[in-house]
């Protein structure tokens, strides 16, 4: 009797073991569900932040590369004066060019090996790598380009200076041989 009353007046106790069981399941179920909710937001945090990561890299290197198409836009061969001071920093710029084309691969390394793990932005990534190739490329064609331009410039500039000092010379014969015809001319009258 005494145990009915404390039953009744008392904190309702579990009555059974697999009542216990099944709360304790439930628990353990709900804190489950809680670690996989916190790993998959961890896991889209951590591709957010390889996202921005990359974004910040591919935005750099497209300030990079419009710099340097603006500089292989240049259209300063035109100008004879200093042509040699020209080609050295044409061949140096080139230099820079094919130092830097390590950051493009490795940004396509990073880029398709987010693409392959099925990254969220994906497409964004790939229409930016895109991008990135059609101005690398672009930029690349610029400098041969402009090169080549230079050398042309350079030899044209070489070959007008040919052809002055070609002109200057036979001025001189000219001159020299109406000299001696005349000369020639006086003697014979003598």
């Amino acid at each position: 009797m005494y145990q009915q009353k404390m039953d009744t007046v008392g904190v309702k106790v579990l009555e059974t073991a697999e009542d216990i069981q099944e709360r304790r399941q439930q628990v353990l179920d709900r804190y489950r569900r809680f670690k996989d909710l916190s790993m998959v937001r961890r896991q889209k945090l951590e591709d957010s932040y390889r996202f921005q990561f990359f974004r910040r890299d591919a935005d750099e290197l497209e300030k990079w590369i419009q710099e340097k198409l603006q500089i292989a836009s240049d259209e300063n061969y035109k100008d004879p004066s200093n042509l040699q001071g020209k080609l050295q920093k044409h061949q140096a710029f080139e230099a820079e060019v094919q130092a830097n084309a390590a950051a493009i691969i490795e940004l396509d390394k990073t880029g398709n090996l987010m693409i392959t793990e099925g990254h969220f932005a994906s497409e964004t990534i790939r229409s930016r790598l895109e991008e990135l190739h059609r101005l690398w490329d672009l930029l690349l064609q610029k400098t041969k380009e402009k090169g080549m331009r230079l050398l042309q410039a350079q030899k044209l500039l070489q070959y007008l200076r040919e052809c002055e000092d070609a002109l200057d010379w036979i001025s001189d014969k000219v001159r020299t041989g109406s000299g001696r015809r005349t000369a020639l001319g006086q003697q014979s009258s003598f």
